[in-house]
């Protein structure tokens, strides 16, 4: 037996070998139905998985990327129209500047629209905000630009602790454990 050095060496030179084979550039060959190939060099086929896999919409505690929707361009003057809609989608920006969208809750007081998260565990979305406060909300299949602050107000927190309560039927829900919620202000931009 040959040492692992030897070894290493032997198989790096089979991989160059092969590469050589395959072409000079760094390609991948995908077979067709017919018998020919076709050359796709790795940085396409790279972004191509990556363009696809953006389109992907949140579904219930699954995240998403990018979503999807009609733009609304005028301002919006009284969110209580989210009464009736149990759960919106937000998406941010990751740090790698990708789109990362989830379901949240969401409640308006006096005509402004509140969003919240709970939990002892920061969630996803809520580190992209506090980075980045630009924001991406889908509601009722249209999308709003949005900027979300963090609630340092004790008193509209418990505001908004009541609305939550009210709409979301927090006893029901979670029990007698009610986690203590996180919430968020949005103001459209």
């Amino acid at each position: 037996m040959s040492d692992p050095v030897t070894r290493l060496n032997t198989a790096l030179e089979g991989r160059c070998k092969i590469e050589r084979e395959l072409g000079k550039r760094r390609a991948m060959r995908i077979p067709t139905a017919r018998s020919t190939t076709i050359r796709v060099p790795r940085v396409a086929l790279l972004a191509f998985l990556i363009s696809t896999s953006t389109c992907r919409q949140p579904q219930d505690v699954e995240p998403g990327f990018r979503l999807e929707g009609e733009v609304v361009e005028h301002i919006v003057d009284d969110w209580t129209f989210t009464d009736d809609i149990q759960e919106i989608f937000i998406q941010t920006k990751t740090r790698y500047l990708l789109p990362h969208s989830t379901t949240i809750w969401c409640a308006a007081l006096n005509g402004e629209l509140y969003i919240g998260a709970y939990g002892n565990e920061i969630k996803r979305w809520e580190i992209n905000v506090a980075r980045n406060s630009a924001a991406r909300l889908r509601i009722d299949g249209k999308l709003y630009d949005v900027t979300v602050t963090p609630l340092t107000s004790v008193q509209t927190i418990s505001e908004i602790d009541a609305k939550y309560s009210d709409k979301y039927d927090m006893a029901r829900t979670f029990g007698e454990n009610v986690p203590k919620w996180r919430y968020y202000g949005v103001s459209q931009r």
